[in-house]
């Protein structure tokens, strides 16, 4: 066989590893995706997923953290927790005067500048539960509360909502604007177009199904 051949079908071989590759980086980095809760949590800048604190009787949450260019950060700024457990917001004391607004319903607390100062809150309803502070809110000083047994029902299914939506990461400049997904159609696509060209290549095939090193009989 010639050298010529065996090249060729390594380089059929290696497109064909191409496109299967590509279709599995696309799955993956879709999978990876963390969850925006509608958008919610986009502009917040010391967000990187949700913190597991399900388990725990009481989970704090620090309020003036470093986050958003200066100290307009909770932190963490979205945690998961069972129902039943009791949620404290403690206060930094930098960043001056805040505030925890629930988001769509009734709790919260006064405005305060106050190291140390809590409010704390217990939550008994699965659900995805946001907040914010109101002189921060356009800084993206917000946060969510995830209830679990979000399945259940009712406020449940804007939480399970919110736990499966992946995060729309900000694309740098330059970065190609195709998303993981449409690479991955493409490549798979594409794989099964050229699926039996590259095979026959690969296994030495000229494109009459005979051979490539076989002469031609009516020569």
């Amino acid at each position: 066989m010639s050298r010529q051949g065996t090249c060729t079908r390594r380089a059929a071989l290696r497109a064909l590893g191409v496109g299967a590759g590509l279709a599995a980086t696309g799955v993956t980095a879709t999978a990876q995706g963390q969850p925006t809760f509608d958008g919610w949590l986009d502009n917040v800048g010391n967000y990187d997923g949700v913190v597991d604190e399900t388990g725990s009787d009481s989970v704090t949450v620090q309020v003036g953290s470093q986050a958003n260019g200066g100290a307009f950060g909770f932190s963490p700024p979205a945690v998961r927790v069972d129902p039943g457990t009791e949620v404290v917001w403690e206060w930094t004391g930098d960043g001056g005067v805040h505030n925890v607004l629930a988001e769509g319903a009734n709790w919260g607390s006064e405005l305060v500048d106050q190291a140390g100062h809590t409010y704390s809150r217990t939550f008994e309803e699965p659900g995805v539960h946001k907040y914010f502070c109101e002189p921060h809110e356009g800084l993206g000083m917000k946060g969510v509360v995830v209830v679990t047994g979000a399945a259940a029902g009712g406020d449940g299914e804007s939480a399970a909502e919110g736990w499966s939506e992946p995060t729309a990461q900000p694309r740098p400049v330059g970065e190609s604007s195709v998303e993981p997904l449409e690479l991955a159609f493409v490549g798979v696509f594409g794989s099964l177009l050229l699926f039996p060209a590259l095979v026959g290549i690969a296994m030495g095939l000229g494109s009459d199904g005979r051979p490539a090193d076989e002469p031609d009989g009516g020569s």
